[in-house]
């Protein structure tokens, strides 16, 4: 799928203007990967590959993922957050998002149909303190500091975008500025949007 999608191709292009001393796009994929099959720690992943054979990630070091994460979360300068939603700046993963859409684009790519959905993740031990909140979730987790997230797909399963945001807000709220960011990012114009009830209000049709 990585390949497929040509995402570490996107990375590379991404990474063409900067001069990090090790291979970020090694570094992300090892960090997507772990957390698919092991759901760890970027410290436990750092241990645990010494028992994979994935090429190029021989002598990456921990503080190296931090740094990779880092670079993906980095904000975009003021010029660059036109259409970034109240609660989300454009950060470098957006950049990424747009050209692996792009990429993947051909004559008969549409949005005109798009589903969203949202779940909950929550803060272990000290963790979240400056954007964790404490909220309701279906994981009964509500003594923990949590975010919501929330992901685009396309009409054949692809995933567009993902947001995340602050526990206080409610679903339909968040679901109008991820639109508009769609438009502005995908060029999308009318579209058809399937999410669940909650999501969907009158106001929100309105």
């Amino acid at each position: 799928m990585w390949d497929s999608l040509g995402v570490g191709k996107c990375l590379a292009s991404l990474l063409r203007e900067r001069k990090f001393e090790f291979d970020v796009e090694r570094a992300v994929f090892l960090t997507v990967w772990h957390r698919l099959f092991e759901s760890a720690s970027d410290r436990q992943g750092v241990r645990g590959n010494e028992d994979q054979c994935i090429d190029g990630v021989e002598g990456l070091q921990l503080h190296q993922f931090y740094r990779a994460m880092a670079w993906l979360g980095q904000e975009l300068p003021n010029s660059e957050q036109v259409g970034a939603t109240p609660f989300s700046p454009r950060c470098v993963n957006v950049k990424r998002d747009v050209a692996v859409f792009a990429r993947n684009m051909d004559l008969l790519t549409t949005l005109d149909l798009v589903f969203f959905d949202t779940s909950w993740i929550w803060f272990e031990g000290v963790g979240g303190d400056a954007l964790g909140q404490y909220g309701q979730s279906n994981d009964e987790v509500a003594d923990l500091k949590q975010m919501a997230v929330g992901m685009v797909l396309d009409n054949v399963g692809r995933r567009v975008c993902s947001e995340m945001w602050r526990v206080n807000r409610s679903d339909g709220k968040s679901l109008v500025p991820i639109v508009e960011r769609l438009r502005t990012r995908c060029n999308m114009g009318r579209v058809c949007m399937v999410a669940d009830r909650a999501m969907i209000g009158n106001d929100w049709i309105e």
